[in-house]
């Protein structure tokens, strides 16, 4: 640092301290001579404090940074799959990586810098990039669309039992910015309101420009139709920066617009009030199955009465299967149709680890393919990661064991099914309404193993809050467990799809999620599983 101030200074002495005439440059010499050094030093000490007030913000900004990634790993340090487990800590990390450790160097480049930047650098491909904080941002807003969530609630850190980090308004600043480079203006909106919210809470300690957010939100404003709104925000504009032309031509613009086409602008897009209240068993009926999903992860829906000598308890051994008469399975009836039930503590602690275990080193993001292209691309409807387990990944055994008990209690055999899937669920992570089965008969029956016939989907942790399988059609809600699964027949015995099963995993709010399910199919259950006398047939009392 001291070297690189010298040469700063001795640049500046360079430049400025020139021969003047009549005057030798050996000014101790005389003292008329040094009189000259009075105003050069004044002017170096101008430049010095401008230095320092430069170097006494950069460093501020840097110190801001650390003490942010300091209280950050308080929390983090000691559990951090519990950190992470909530998404506003989830996309602050990302945030700090994206915009906080990758920019770092911007402010950071004296001598004594030079270490951190080599770490920087050297670790820079394994920072998240931008793909990954746009995929942050979108999932904040997934939650707060789908829970009806405010941004306070969000910035505040109070979303699950514990409280976190609150959001500073440069990070609800960044999150604005994304969605309204991306032209959704309702968030942008939402969030640049937010900002100066926080900006208010905060003082002068923020480095967000405030015309820099009340232009952005003027705009939003205008592509939303609230005319008086985006004047009422550019003179905001103008009061924090009375020179800028650009938001004095705005205002008249806005105002003219107002005055000729009043009819045009009145009430043209009202804020959002709270959406979700007051639902009724009428109102849910006029839903989307869209909004019926997203109503049944806020929380579930009352049964009918008909329903309640239906949804029984009992223990199951599967017709004395061996295994099970020592230890029958404990199930639920959750649902009536289609038939869901719910096996208790169907896994122990050590088998649900070890399949995590085993899959972490596997995982990879989930894909689709793409009809224009024909290229695998990732899935923007399923948020999260998946390894595929055989009994060649675990010469323990867990593999095989968890195999042969899907077989004892469903009573169909394994060789015609699909490996293990073990799902890890992203930031806000989610998988929308989908079927199991093929609907495109075709791309089944030319294969032997045919359609999914069956889906068991263990719960391999608990989700604090969100996470729930849910089934729009219907309007059956299944909160994970940790130890649980879930088994229903994708099919009904004629082979036909059963389409009451269209399901969905709700977005994670906070916790993390963990599953595994295992996709049974038609191939080889035909003496296991036999077609009824009718075609919707069927199967009822204490049995799957």
């Amino acid at each position: 640092m001291a070297s690189w101030l010298f040469a700063c200074l001795l640049t500046l002495v360079t430049v400025v301290v020139l021969p003047v005439p009549g005057v030798r440059a050996e000014v101790f010499t005389a003292l008329v001579h040094m009189e000259g050094l009075v105003s050069l030093e004044k002017e170096l000490l101008g430049g010095l404090e401008s230095y320092l007030e430069l170097e006494r913000q950069r460093l501020g900004r840097v110190e801001q940074f650390a003490d942010r990634v300091r209280l950050a790993l308080t929390s983090a340090s000691q559990d951090p799959s519990t950190h992470l487990s909530d998404p506003v800590n989830a996309y602050q990390l990302v945030n700090r990586f994206t915009n906080g450790w990758a920019t770092l160097h911007d402010h950071v480049y004296e001598d004594n810098a030079q270490g951190l930047m080599a770490n920087i650098s050297y670790y820079n491909f394994r920072f998240p990039d931008t793909e990954d904080f746009t995929g942050a941002v979108t999932a904040i807003l997934r939650l707060q669309d789908t829970y009806r969530l405010s941004p306070s609630l969000i910035t505040s850190g109070k979303l699950g039992t514990t409280t976190t980090l609150p959001m500073t308004s440069e990070e609800s600043f960044q999150l604005a910015m994304d969605v309204y480079d991306s032209k959704d203006y309702r968030y942008a909106r939402d969030w640049m309101k937010e900002t100066l919210r926080l900006l208010d809470e905060e003082g002068h300690s923020s480095t967000v420009d405030l015309s820099d957010v009340y232009d952005h939100l003027s705009f939003a404003e205008y592509k939303l139709g609230n005319l008086k709104r985006a004047a009422h925000y550019t003179r905001l504009m103008l009061q924090n920066d009375p020179t800028h032309a650009r938001a004095q031509r705005n205002v008249a613009y806005f105002e003219e617009l107002i005055r000729t086409e009043p009819e045009k602008y009145i009430n043209q897009d009202d804020e959002r009030g709270e959406e979700g209240e007051g639902e009724t068993a009428e109102s849910r009926e006029s839903m989307t199955q869209y909004e019926r999903y997203q109503s049944l992860c806020r929380g579930p829906w009352p049964l009918p009465k008909e329903y309640d000598s239906e949804l029984t308890c009992f223990y199951y051994d599967n017709h004395r299967t061996p295994s099970l008469v020592i230890r029958p399975v404990k199930v639920e009836v959750v649902f009536h149709k289609p038939r869901i039930f719910m096996l208790r503590g169907i896994l122990s602690e050590r088998e649900m680890d070890r399949l995590k275990e085993l899959a972490g080193p596997i995982l990879k993001r989930a894909t689709a393919k793409n009809a224009d292209s024909g290229k695998d691309e990732p899935a923007h409807y399923r948020i999260s990661k998946s390894g595929w387990l055989s009994s060649k990944h675990d010469p323990l055994g867990y593999v095989d064991r968890i195999d042969r008990r899907i077989e004892d209690f469903t009573g169909l055999t394994m060789s015609t099914a699909e490996q293990l899937q073990v799902v890890n669920y992203g930031i806000g992570g989610h998988y929308e309404p989908h079927y199991d089965f093929g609907t495109d008969e075709a791309s089944f029956t030319d294969g032997k193993d045919r359609n999914r016939i069956a889906t068991v989907l263990f719960y391999l942790s608990d989700v604090e809050l969100g996470g729930a399988t849910v089934f729009p059609i219907v309007g059956a809600r299944i909160q994970p467990f940790k130890g649980d699964a879930a088994f229903w027949w994708n099919l009904k015995k004629s082979g036909e799809g059963d389409m009451l099963t269209r399901h969905a995993g709700c977005p994670v709010l906070v916790g993390t999620k963990w599953v595994c399910n295992k996709w049974i199919h038609e191939g080889g259950q035909e003496f296991r599983r036999r077609c009824g006398l009718t075609p919707n047939e069927e199967s009822y009392g204490h049995s799957l």
